[in-house]
């Protein structure tokens, strides 16, 4: 009897999953997940920095001091970076939150990547910037007079950076910082995406065209999407392109293909992700949902998040995924559809650990909110 109630009693406790939460804090405004997904970053309008780990607990959170507008994780080395609206620059480690150093740059941080290694950091802002990984600046690079650089990815392999600004140019860099090519969309570059090896570059714009180059540059190949580009991601063996649109289509392209697939998510998709080799996409739409789906197009699940989603990253093979929406920060099993529970609130609004209470069957497995006075969010591509 006793062994029959111990193995009934977690069965029922799986049933559904649940959560905490505290009911005032800051917004979310990007966020990112390590490529095993063992745990995310969030950064928050009030200047939070937040390590939040598989289970649901916080394993440490820190003030930058200003909006952290833009968060990013190199897994080779164990750094974490965020930047913010005041321009500064932080690579902390991530297992302790303790800060290795501080750059500046010109302009508020739109954008970070890291390379697989981890030695590099490149900073999107009204230049492009690149650090090495003890802090100095190796380069910037302006893309033109009072422009907006939205948008910077880094391949994988270390060698590439590709950057999008809001003047309608495509920059693509070696690491030395030698412009190798630009490229002219037809509107603001809203966001832009590399290859592992730097192969093949995706860049979205307001102007309703996809456009894909490869290393070389040249002639893009372009598709006509019909409304404007929000955010798009590209799976790191360049397959498939993922592109988030206004009025809430979601599809996929094959690029120098054409169309994979294509959903409606019925309002405007702010966000999207995508796995290393595209088995699973993500999107978050304005109106507060975020959609999961397989990489052929079939829609897993969906989930209220009850605020915009205005960030989700998934781990490289896609078993894990992080959301930021309105106030909250969510980490997801994929594999499983999310139920949770009604949040307890808070006894005040002091950062807290938020431990999952299911077991097997909640996808959703942590959530956080934190305290630091409500305030505007950002849309942003990942």
């Amino acid at each position: 009897m006793i062994v029959l109630v111990a193995v009934l009693i977690p069965a029922a406790a799986g049933a559904e999953a649940s959560y905490r939460s505290i009911p005032e804090g800051s917004t979310v405004n990007d966020v990112a997940i390590a490529g095993d997904g063992r745990y995310m970053l969030a950064g928050t309008e009030g200047g939070g920095i937040i390590c939040l780990q598989q289970d649901g607990t916080v394993a440490w959170n820190m003030s930058a001091g200003s909006p952290v507008t833009a968060v990013a994780v190199a897994d080779a080395r164990n750094y974490v970076a965020a930047g913010t609206g005041a321009g500064d620059v932080l690579v902390l480690d991530e297992r302790s939150g303790n800060r290795y150093w501080t750059g500046s740059v010109a302009g508020p941080v739109r954008d970070l990547s890291f390379p697989g290694d981890g030695r590099f950091l490149a900073a999107g802002s009204n230049r492009v910037t690149l650090f090495d990984y003890q802090g100095l600046e190796d380069w910037n690079f302006s893309t033109g007079a009072n422009t907006i650089v939205s948008s910077v990815a880094f391949a994988a392999d270390g060698n590439y950076i590709v950057a999008g600004s809001d003047n309608g140019a495509v920059h693509f860099f070696g690491r030395q910082g030698n412009l190798m090519w630009q490229g002219l969309a037809r509107g603001a570059v809203t966001a832009v995406d590399v290859s592992r090896d730097g192969s093949v570059v995706a860049a979205g714009s307001r102007g309703r065209v996809l456009q894909v180059y490869g290393r070389a540059g040249g002639l893009p190949w372009a598709v006509q999407t019909g409304a404007p580009i929000l955010t798009l991601a590209l799976s790191a063996d360049g397959q498939l392109v993922a592109v988030g649109k206004e009025g809430g289509d979601l599809e996929c392209y094959r690029p120098r293909q054409g169309l994979a697939w294509q959903n409606r998510t019925g309002s405007d998709v702010l966000t999207v992700g995508i796995s290393r080799r595209g088995e699973i996409v993500a999107a978050g739409t304005a109106a507060g949902s975020v959609h999961l789906f397989t990489g052929g197009g079939a829609e897993r699940w969906s989930f209220d998040a009850g605020a915009p989603v205005t960030a989700v990253a998934l781990s490289g093979s896609g078993d894990y995924l992080a959301a930021g929406a309105g106030e909250q920060a969510f980490i997801f099993r994929t594999a499983e559809v999310p139920a949770a529970t009604t949040a307890t609130p808070a006894e005040n609004a002091t950062p807290t650990a938020t431990p999952t209470e299911a077991g097997g069957a909640g996808a959703l497995i942590g959530i956080i909110a934190v305290a630091a006075g409500a305030a505007r969010g950002l849309s942003r591509r990942r």
